[in-house]
């Protein structure tokens, strides 16, 4: 029925409107006229007729479009409820992330801080190993020091010791050869003077010539001189610092 009333509007709109047209233009004759003032009367009837068939139609209608309302709702509803589920989720993922995020940054921070009090530890244990290394060099130099200082009393000892040997065989040469000297001069005191001679072993013990200011010991061969020459020291001493020299033999 709805059908048909759409079909009866649509025919009487069509020929309501064809016969206005024609009206309007075929004015003179009457039967053309008449024609469509009929088309123009049976479409305005269709109208009336088909309209209320389109208003049943749609009376009909509305209880599947009050449905397809309710439907589309109901969608509606379920897919909001999915929606605040899916934001539901997504706050708890953000929530999670920013957790895991704090974390990262918590476990970041521990390791700059490890990582500072390693550098600290480093650092104090290359201390410490400069300190010990430092002072393991002073012991060292030390240690060198005081062998050195031990060394050079050593060698000043043993050089004491060697001026001693030295001065002890010289004193034992001197002797020797005052010895010698001595028992030269035995001889010579039990022999007689010559003439022009003096024997000057009672008198002292050099005999100087103050000519050629040269001085005598016993056993020279120059000891016995003449008497107006002769200068007597009772030490080599003596002679050198009235500057006489030593014979040569």
């Amino acid at each position: 029925m709805s059908t048909l009333g759409n079909i009866f509007v649509l025919l009487g709109l069509v020929g309501s409107v064809w016969g206005i047209i024609r009206l309007l233009r075929q004015r003179k004759h009457s039967l053309t006229k008449r024609l469509n003032l009929i088309m123009l009367i049976g479409g305005i009837i269709l109208v009336i007729v088909g309209s209320p068939m389109a208003n049943t139609k749609a009376a009909s209608g509305s209880p599947h479009q009050s449905s397809s309302v309710s439907k589309t709702k109901a969608l509606t509803a379920k897919q909001q409820s999915r929606l605040d589920a899916e934001k539901a989720h997504g706050k708890i993922l953000l929530a999670v992330k920013a957790k895991k995020v704090a974390e990262l940054k918590a476990l970041q921070k521990e390791e700059a801080s490890l990582e500072s009090e390693a550098s600290s530890q480093a650092a104090a244990s290359s201390v410490a190993a400069a300190s010990s290394s430092r002072a393991a060099s002073e012991a060292a130099s030390k240690e060198a020091s005081a062998s050195q200082v031990a060394a050079s009393e050593q060698a000043a000892a043993a050089s004491s010791q060697a001026a001693a040997a030295t001065q002890a065989a010289k004193q034992a040469e001197e002797a020797q050869k005052s010895a010698a000297n001595q028992q030269a001069t035995q001889p010579q005191q039990q022999a007689p003077a010559k003439s022009g001679d003096l024997y000057t072993g009672n008198q002292g013990t050099i005999i100087g010539n103050s000519r050629s200011k040269i001085y005598h010991v016993p056993g020279q061969a120059g000891y016995h001189m003449n008497s107006a020459n002769a200068v007597y020291f009772n030490s080599e001493a003596d002679a050198q610092a009235a500057g006489y020299r030593k014979a040569l033999r």
